[in-house]
């Protein structure tokens, strides 16, 4: 009986020796990752983008905008409050998922970052539905969110912007007449340029704003 068992033992040790030398070969024929990829992969979880950082391919652009609509109307209702109304487990993995599509798109990988933004908006939807399943609901605020440069902004239309402030101290809160008087007293040449781009263009949208010295002028 004792005999057998050490039979056995070598057997077990013999065929894991074998595996571990089969996974070994494939591994030193598996294709070698570009530099680029290797690094974007240890940089995974830490990416920032910066403006004018970095032009995506036109297909990672194109996979991708689909699921920065889907978020814009999420943060629309929810803010940034969504995943702390799900479990830990869902949070984590969205986490994960959004990681994914960061690498994809600094390693132009247009097929990943495809799988990446379905699943981000799978899990928008899942969370959505569970968040309230569990007898959460989205903030009652009477104004416009929106993200920006990863930040949750707050439009009051009414209601008091302290109390806001107060309960999500994370948004940036304006009052909607805030804005109209930053427009209409610092930004008066800007808003007049930004005019002239809507009347020939009515669906444009100011994306990003640059000041620009008082000799700057700009042609139309």
């Amino acid at each position: 009986m004792l005999g057998w068992l050490n039979v056995k033992k070598k057997s077990a040790a013999l065929a894991q020796v074998k595996w571990c030398g089969d996974t070994m070969a494939k591994a030193t024929k598996a294709k070698p990752k570009s530099a680029a990829a290797s690094k974007a992969l240890a940089e995974r979880g830490t990416f920032k983008r910066e403006a004018d950082a970095q032009t995506y391919a036109p297909l990672v652009y194109a996979a991708v905008r689909p699921y920065v609509a889907a978020s814009a109307r999420s943060v629309a209702v929810w803010g940034d409050t969504l995943v702390d109304c799900v479990p830990p487990a869902y949070a984590v993995r969205y986490r994960e998922l959004k990681d994914e599509l960061d690498y994809a798109m600094r390693v132009s990988d247009a097929e990943l970052a495809v799988a990446a933004a379905q699943s981000l908006m799978k899990a928008l939807e899942v969370m959505d539905v569970n968040a309230r399943a569990s007898g959460h609901q989205p903030p009652a605020v009477d104004g416009v969110l929106c993200e920006r440069g990863g930040k949750v902004y707050c439009f009051v239309i009414s209601g008091s912007m302290s109390a806001i402030r107060q309960r999500w101290p994370t948004w940036l809160v304006y009052h909607v007449s805030d804005v109209c008087a930053m427009m209409e007293n610092q930004w008066q040449d800007m808003m007049a340029a930004v005019n002239k781009v809507t009347d020939a263009f009515p669906d444009a949208k100011v994306t990003r704003y640059t000041p620009t010295s008082l000799e700057d002028t700009l042609d139309f």
